[in-house]
């Protein structure tokens, strides 16, 4: 018996997202309405909601649901919020925030990867994000500041650039890992900005794959 692709989805919802944890409506609301299917190739449309993470192409990855929701569910989201998604890969996570605030804007500076996000965006009618080339270690000035800044991915450090391209009481949100050291597990951490002074605080202990554009040697240090 095939199951259809609606009972995948509804299936993660409860057996995945619900039991860590994750119970806010408008966050279930979101995922639920977002179809993961559609941010993969055609042929892994039946492993879309798979519990692990994807592999889209060479260190690009689709996180799984579960670890996406956990990162969402360490802040707050405001409706008004204008939020900053730094390695958008295939705009699944572009979409899931599309329906949490007032504006996110990606950043992938893989073309193809951003192509291909575009074109998934187009499809379920997103009219409230937008994807940008760039480099992710640089951000994107152009629309800062921003209430919140999202890196679905691991991290050695994190650069004042983009620490400077949060607003005031703004925070960010990734995992922090020691690149050297893979016996070492990351932590998911939250980075508060409170009139240019930056507090950190670790939310829990998850493995995350690195997140392409990071190779920094100084700045912030966890």
């Amino acid at each position: 018996m095939t199951v259809s692709l609606e009972l995948m989805n509804k299936n993660m919802i409860d057996g995945q997202l619900k039991p860590m944890g994750i119970n806010d409506p408008i966050i279930l609301e979101a995922f639920k309405n977002i179809p993961r299917e559609l941010f993969v190739d055609r042929d892994k449309s039946s492993f879309s909601y798979y519990e692990g993470n994807i592999l889209i192409k060479d260190n690009r990855w689709l996180l799984s649901t579960m670890l996406i929701a956990r990162l969402i569910n360490c802040v707050n989201i405001s409706n008004d919020d204008v939020i900053l998604e730094i390695g958008s890969c295939t705009g699944y996570t572009t979409a899931i925030l599309e329906k949490l605030c007032s504006l996110v804007v990606g950043v992938e500076e893989d073309p193809e990867l951003r192509e291909l996000a575009n074109k998934a965006l187009a499809k379920i009618e997103s009219n409230s994000s937008v994807i940008v080339g760039g480099q992710h270690i640089l951000g994107n000035i152009k629309s800062a500041p921003y209430d919140k800044i999202f890196i679905f991915g691991s991290v050695e450090k994190v650069p004042n650039s983009l620490f400077d391209q949060l607003s005031d009481d703004g925070s960010l949100i990734t995992v922090i890992k020691n690149k050297n050291n893979y016996k070492s597990c990351g932590n998911a951490v939250v980075f508060k900005k409170n009139k240019d002074i930056i507090s950190s605080s670790k939310v829990f202990d998850v493995e995350v794959p690195f997140m392409e554009g990071f190779n920094i040697k100084e700045d912030f240090n966890f």
